[in-house]
């Protein structure tokens, strides 16, 4: 079967992450504001004598019991000067790390479909599907609290406004060994990390009234073999929390086995 260059060129950079493109190429992807609530109004749900890092898990606890979540991400990785940023919006089921999810970059769109029933891309009308034991960068969107469970050193920041609501912040400090799984680095990223090197990683989680998350910033820092800045940026909204949606996926008759 021949591929259309669209597929080709779309695939080559998530199946296996080869694409990037340098800082001044980079596209521009919104990225949703926060603000500084000018005079906070913490909700009674919000005025609580928990700790920090009591409420980092109460928040991820009762977040992750609902199950579903309507989701909004950008993948942002810098290696060695090379910039590849990813958009995606969807829908995810965090007890099961199901979902339905369409990326965009400056290559063009795709849709990912995890299930039961399989791993799924879906190229220009294409159905592609992926061996069970396959992983792409955007994999990771589909476990928005990955290493959240971890935190320490948690702080609580104050009260900041996310998309007009408001929120609780607070900071903490993630395991860095983390940082090579859940950023969205691809395989061939990974081949210039310094593995001796000091990495960081450091999260930010804002909570609504509600107690549930409803933004999710990670930050990561290493260097390459060769010394030189290695960075990502994971951002997550969570909005419609609890609210589920049928998943739809193509017949697994009708796909046919990505190209590896």
């Amino acid at each position: 079967m021949k591929w259309p260059v669209a597929i080709l060129a779309f695939s080559a950079l998530v199946l296996t992450g080869c694409s990037a493109a340098q800082d001044d190429q980079s596209v521009e992807v919104s990225v949703p504001t926060l603000s500084e609530s000018a005079s906070p109004a913490p909700t009674k749900e919000m005025q609580t004598l928990a700790t920090p890092l009591e409420l980092w898990q109460q928040a991820l606890d009762k977040t992750a019991q609902a199950n579903t979540t309507t989701i909004e991400i950008q993948l942002i990785t810098n290696v060695e000067g090379f910039e590849r940023i990813i958009a995606g919006v969807g829908y995810v089921d965090m007890a099961q790390e199901f979902g339905d999810i369409t990326w965009t970059d400056d290559l063009g769109t795709t849709r990912e479909v995890i299930t039961a029933n399989g791993h799924f891309l879906e190229l220009d009308g294409t159905w592609l599907e992926l061996a069970g034991d396959s992983t792409l960068p955007t994999t990771v969107a589909f476990n928005p609290f990955a290493g959240l469970a971890d935190a320490t050193n948690v702080v609580e920041v104050g009260t900041e406004d996310v998309e007009g609501v408001p929120t609780i912040r607070l900071d903490a400090d993630l395991s860095p060994s983390d940082g090579t799984l859940i950023m969205g680095f691809s395989k061939e990223e990974l081949t210039v990390f310094n593995e001796t090197a000091d990495a960081s990683l450091i999260a930010t989680m804002w909570v609504d009234g509600d107690g549930h998350i409803v933004r999710i910033v990670r930050e990561y820092a290493a260097s390459s073999i060769d010394g030189d800045p290695i960075n990502a940026t994971n951002l997550y909204l969570l909005s419609d929390v609890g609210e589920t949606r049928p998943i739809e996926i193509p017949e697994t008759a009708d796909a046919i086995p990505a190209p590896v």
